[in-house]
């Protein structure tokens, strides 16, 4: 099958902004009194609310503050941001471009919301790429549930068997599995493991290696 159409993740496929997120993640459960060594914040990238939770319950318990956690980390990020921008990953804009030449159309599905999506492709000036963005925000479950995806295939009027994704996190490539859609893995934080490695259609080191795989 012909592919037509690609989604991809924002944060850590587009933009190198998971470190930062790390960051206060570490910094926000410290200061609410968790021991980190109980658990791998890496768990919670692109990870929705309700399996976040779930996996912070399992570390702390389930009277975790989780609203507490969240509230401080985004006062810290919002005063990071405040001065910093996120930069591009690694030859994303010759991938778009890539793509664009493929007739592919390109959409972004990300766990941000929709209005920090557009504000960050207007910044680097390539939203002229995309055809569309979905965030997750917008479904009742974020990833690693499929909802975000399937609503990408119906945004883009797609069959699975005509789409594939990148993505970085494996809460994001679940995601995109469970959809049916053929998922290729951007290498960020982490390799991939003994869960994701039978998924993945292929791995990607920097966002240009897409042209690897779809000719």
């Amino acid at each position: 099958m012909i592919k037509k159409v690609c989604y991809i993740d924002l944060d850590g496929t587009i933009i190198d902004s998971e470190p930062v997120y790390q960051r206060f993640w570490k910094e926000a459960l410290k200061e609410c009194g968790y021991n980190l060594d109980l658990f791998d914040t890496l768990n919670l990238r692109s990870s929705d609310k309700i399996n976040s939770k779930s996996l912070l319950q399992i570390a702390y318990g389930d009277d975790i503050d989780l609203d507490k956690i969240n509230n401080l980390r985004h006062e810290k990020m919002d005063r990071y941001l405040l001065n910093h921008v996120f930069p591009l990953k690694e030859n994303v804009e010759e991938g778009l471009k890539y793509l664009q030449g493929k007739k592919i159309k390109i959409y972004i599905v990300s766990q941000t919301s929709s209005d920090k999506i557009n504000k960050i492709l207007s910044y680097h000036q390539i939203d002229k790429y995309f055809d569309g963005i979905l965030s997750a925000r917008d479904c009742k479950r974020g990833k690693p549930y499929p909802d975000v995806y399937l609503k990408a295939l119906e945004l883009s009027s797609s069959t699975p068997d005509e789409a594939f994704c990148i993505e970085d996190s494996p809460n994001g490539i679940i995601s995109a599995y469970k959809a049916g859609i053929d998922v290729y893995m951007l290498q960020d934080l982490t390799p991939p493991n003994e869960e994701i490695s039978p998924i993945i259609k292929g791995l990607l080191h920097t966002f240009s290696d897409i042209k690897l795989f779809i000719k």
